[in-house]
C-alpha cells in the first residue's frame, strides 16, 4: 500500500437475503426461519429481537386518537387504512422512509376523497371534471398536494388543524424523499409527527364519532358509500 492508497469501507452484499440467495442458501440445509426474515427487514444494526420490534411499535403507536373502525369499502381500506397499517410495520422494522413515503400517499387519497364527497356545486350541479379543469386548470386529482390543500381550504372543506396535519405531512415528505442534503437525525421523531398526522387526516375523512351505542360518520362519506351500493338507508330504516 502506498501512502497515495486511500481505505474506504464498504458493506458486501448490502441488498441480498443470503439464506435464500444462491449460492449461499445452497451451502445450507436448514429452513429460513422467521428471525432471519425480520433481521433482513430491519436496517442492519438497529435490531430485529421481538422486544425490540414491540417497542417500536409503542413508540408510533401514542397517537392523540386512533382510528378504531373503517367502512369495508375497497378504496377507503385500501387507500387509507391498509397503507396506515404498513406505515406503523414500517416504523416497527425500522423503515422510518417507509412510514413518511405511506403517509404522505394516505395525506393525498384524503384530499382527493373530501373533495369528492363534498360534492361541490356549480351553477346548481355537482362539479364535472371539466368544471374542474376550467376552474383550476386540471382534474382535481392530477393538482400538486399543495395546491388541492389550497382548494380544499379555500372551500372551507377542512379546518386549520386539518391544514397543519396536511401540511405538515407534506413538507416532510418533500425533505425526506426528494432533498439529497437532509440528514436523517430527526428521521424516527419525524416520522411518528408524520403518521400521527395522516391519522389525524382520515379520522376527520372518515368520522369515528359514538352515539347511543353507534358509530357515527361522517355524513359526507355516508352518501359517499351510499353511492357505491355500500350502505342502503332504505334498508337500515326496515331493520
Amino acid at each position: 500500500m502506498t501512502e497515495n492508497d486511500r481505505l474506504i469501507d464498504m458493506w458486501i452484499n448490502p441488498l441480498q437475503f443470503l439464506e435464500v440467495d444462491e449460492p449461499w442458501a445452497g451451502l445450507s440445509n436448514s429452513e429460513v426461519s422467521a428471525e432471519q426474515v425480520l433481521d433482513f427487514l430491519c436496517t442492519p444494526g438497529t435490531g430485529s429481537d421481538l422486544a425490540t420490534l414491540v417497542s417500536r411499535y409503542r413508540e408510533i403507536s401514542q397517537e392523540p386518537e386512533r382510528i378504531f373502525a373503517a367502512p369495508v369499502e375497497s378504496r377507503i381500506l385500501d387507500k387509507l387504512i391498509w397503507p396506515l397499517r404498513h406505515a406503523k410495520a414500517s416504523y416497527m422494522v425500522d423503515n422510518f422512509l417507509g412510514t413518511i413515503s405511506l403517509c404522505g400517499m394516505v395525506a393525498e387519497m384524503v384530499a382527493i376523497l373530501l373533495f369528492e364527497i363534498a360534492e361541490i356545486r356549480l351553477n346548481n350541479a355537482i362539479m364535472t371534471v371539466d368544471d374542474e379543469k376550467a376552474l383550476f386548470g386540471s382534474p382535481f386529482e392530477k393538482l400538486s398536494q399543495q395546491r388541492r390543500v389550497e382548494i380544499l381550504d379555500g372551500y372551507g372543506l377542512i379546518d386549520s388543524e386539518a391544514k397543519s396535519a396536511f401540511d405538515l405531512i407534506r413538507t416532510k415528505r418533500r425533505r425526506y424523499l426528494h432533498l439529497w442534503s437532509q440528514d436523517h437525525e430527526a428521521l424516527p421523531a419525524d416520522a411518528i409527527a408524520t403518521y400521527h398526522a395522516a391519522i389525524t387526516l382520515v379520522i376527520r375523512a372518515i368520522g369515528q364519532e359514538i352515539h347511543e351505542g353507534k358509530i357515527i360518520l361522517n355524513p359526507a362519506l355516508v352518501r359517499y358509500l351510499e353511492r357505491q351500493g355500500i350502505y342502503d338507508p332504505v334498508g337500515q330504516n326496515e331493520s
